[in-house]
């Protein structure tokens, strides 16, 4: 009996203890890294030669480099950093446009849209997610027969 109440009072102060941490921030990997993964995720995807690889993983770096310094800028607000971030952006893809055929470039179009549709689908699963948890599902309104 003491036994099993004393596996018991483990159990439960685990799972306070569990609940209390907070969650782990992901680590950013570095920019050379990014650059070097993304470069050759394109290459595939895209069949870029090696002088273009060369050349996106340059622009990629230089992009990378410039995004950690506005993440990092805490006298930023969130809407200053979003908007610098949008502005490197625009900027990687002018550069893209310059490396790539216009072939190449339409694909990677596609790709990025793929990508924030799946992005935007897996935020709207979560959010439904948040938004039912510990609420019980309530039958829809019936409307009143007169």
């Amino acid at each position: 009996m003491k036994t099993l109440i004393l596996a018991l009072a483990m159990v439960v102060g685990a799972t306070a203890i569990a609940q209390q941490q907070p969650h782990p921030k992901k680590e950013r990997k570095p920019a050379e890294e990014r650059a070097t993964n993304s470069a050759q995720k394109m290459k595939t995807k895209l069949g870029l030669d090696d002088a273009q690889t060369a050349k996106i993983h340059d622009i990629n770096l230089g992009i990378a480099q410039k995004n950690d310094a506005i993440r990092d800028n805490t006298s930023l607000t969130r809407e200053q950093k979003m908007a610098q971030l949008k502005e490197n952006q625009n900027a990687r893809n002018v550069q893209y446009k310059e490396v790539l055929t216009a072939d190449q470039y339409a694909k990677y179009e596609a790709w990025e849209k793929e990508k924030r549709e799946k992005m935007q689908a897996k935020r709207a699963e979560k959010q439904d997610a948040k938004g039912r948890k510990g609420k019980p599902a309530s039958p829809p309104a019936e409307e009143d027969e007169l």
